[in-house]
């Protein structure tokens, strides 16, 4: 969860937890005009730290995995996250939904060529419209049970 929508989104975040979904950070604002590595360490730790520290004050929440914006980190980025109770994580599987032009079909036709077992696919919620990518889940998740894989949340 991106921390400033968690806040203006209490709902979201309570859906979700009622759902029993994975809830981790994907640092506070998003910010994607300097690579999330070459931010200050300032920055990163409040960008690491401030979401989290709204999840387990307002909601009870503790969240244990950290998604870097656009996937960019450094030693110090995983030292931060480890230093707050979370783990890095990072995707194998990239259908690119957040585009303009991505389809419901295109997202699921990249998504099925490339899973694996232990792949870690990544799809967008918000940022846009996330219709396609709405529409591409039932046929990704078809897909993925019917190579015998199973959809799990990431461990701890």
């Amino acid at each position: 969860m991106v921390g400033y929508l968690a806040e203006r989104h209490p709902d979201i975040v309570q859906r979700l937890e009622r759902a029993d979904m994975t809830i981790g950070t994907h640092s506070w604002s998003h910010p994607y005009q300097t690579p999330f590595k070459d931010l200050t360490p300032h920055r990163i730790q409040t960008e690491v730290t401030d979401p989290a520290t709204l999840l387990e004050q307002r909601f009870g929440i503790h969240p244990y995995l950290f998604r870097p914006p656009g996937g960019t980190y450094s030693p110090e980025v995983i030292h931060i996250a480890q230093e707050a109770g979370m783990r890095l994580v990072q995707w194998s599987v990239d259908p690119h939904d957040y585009l303009v032009s991505a389809t419901a079909a295109g997202i699921a036709r990249t998504v099925l060529r490339a899973v694996r077992p232990g792949s870690i696919v990544l799809l967008h919620d918000g940022g846009g419209d996330a219709s396609a990518t709405i529409r591409a889940l039932p046929r990704i998740i078809r897909g993925i049970r019917q190579r015998g894989l199973e959809l799990v949340a990431i461990p701890r």
